[in-house]
């Protein structure tokens, strides 16, 4: 791996977030307040609103760039801790960890620029592709899409940099998997290291899709740019918790299967010479082996419940259990409100 290529404007950006006092969360807070400001100030000064009021499609709509901010600040601690725990399972030399910690905290300018680019085109495309039906309830429909074509903008151009920045981090969790050299199965620190980091990945994503499907769905009928984009994310959350760790859970299958087919040959070994001893009439000699093979029966039992998944079984549970809470809760809702109507 190498660091020779220049970071991106926001790798920097959010490196110096994380330096600063409180952990680049005041930035979060900033970007609410700015962007609220300037939503609900241009319906103020053009007479769409009164002054101090809050409108309620600003308000649902500044969420999307302040969370892609905090998803990011939150992210890249949880990617370098899991880094350190899952160090020692690569083998390599402690020089070399310089290197991956460059790789985790940098995103390349030529990803992150296009995604940046890409995003604010995004942003426009699904500020034009607005429904019809909600531009009509607006006094005047150009100073509705000034005063919400910012938060169109940061949101998407936010959400397209959290995606490509986060897809990196899983890619070069993908890596450090495919190349570490002192795997150990038995110690399940390294081997669950990543998963934290995958599932928050996920969830971050899955989050967002509940978050406009029930807060802002009326943007989403017959909006295909937003639509389109909500696809990709929510297959995108659940592939995050899955694909970065497929490598280092085959890894542990052959691990599995090479430590089971050693001990079998080991007890078969021990057998053959407690077999050669019964049939020559040796049985004191044989007795000794009946504490040797005990041990390897509970060496073959362990190995036989080795987990062969990277991640804990709560923190499992917890992610299907966050998935599909809203799509129950949903299903419920809609079945109570037809039967008592």
């Amino acid at each position: 791996m190498t660091t020779s290529y220049r970071p991106g404007p926001f790798s920097r950006l959010l490196a110096w977030l994380l330096a600063s006092p409180g952990r680049g969360w005041w930035a979060v807070l900033l970007t609410v307040v700015v962007l609220l400001a300037w939503g609900n100030g241009v319906l103020w000064v053009s007479g769409q609103l009164a002054i101090g009021a809050l409108d309620t499609d600003v308000t649902v709509l500044v969420a999307y760039a302040p969370y892609g901010l905090a998803a990011l600040l939150l992210g890249l601690p949880v990617a370098l801790q899991a880094l350190e725990t899952f160090w020692p399972a690569t083998g390599w030399p402690e020089d070399e960890r310089r290197v991956w910690i460059y790789q985790f905290t940098n995103t390349p300018a030529r990803i992150e620029l296009p995604a940046l680019l890409l995003g604010s085109v995004g942003g426009l495309a699904a500020l034009v592709a607005t429904p019809s039906s909600i531009v009509a309830t607006k006094p005047d429909s150009l100073d509705y899409y000034l005063a919400v074509a910012p938060l169109f903008i940061a949101g998407y151009a936010m959400a397209a940099l959290a995606f490509v920045i986060s897809t990196r981090w899983l890619w070069l969790v993908t890596r450090i998997h495919r190349e570490a050299e002192a795997v150990d199965p038995f110690d399940r620190a390294p081997v669950y290291a990543f998963s934290r980091l995958t599932v928050t990945t996920g969830l971050v994503y899955v989050v967002a899709v509940y978050y406009t499907f029930t807060m802002n769905a009326a943007y989403q009928v017959g909006n295909v740019p937003s639509l389109a984009f909500m696809a990709v994310v929510l297959v995108a959350g659940l592939a995050a918790f899955v694909l970065p760790l497929w490598g280092i859970h085959g890894r542990i299958v052959r691990e599995k299967e090479q430590l089971a087919r050693e001990v079998e040959r080991r007890i078969d070994s021990v057998a053959g010479v407690l077999y050669a001893d019964i049939d020559s009439g040796s049985y004191e000699a044989a007795g000794t082996y009946s504490g040797l093979l005990a041990t390897l029966g509970s060496l073959r039992e362990r190995v036989a419940h080795l987990p062969t998944w990277p991640w804990p079984p709560n923190l499992f549970r917890g992610f299907v259990t966050a998935l599909l809470l809203p799509i129950v809760i949903f299903i419920l809702t809609r079945v109570i409100s037809t039967y008592l109507s």
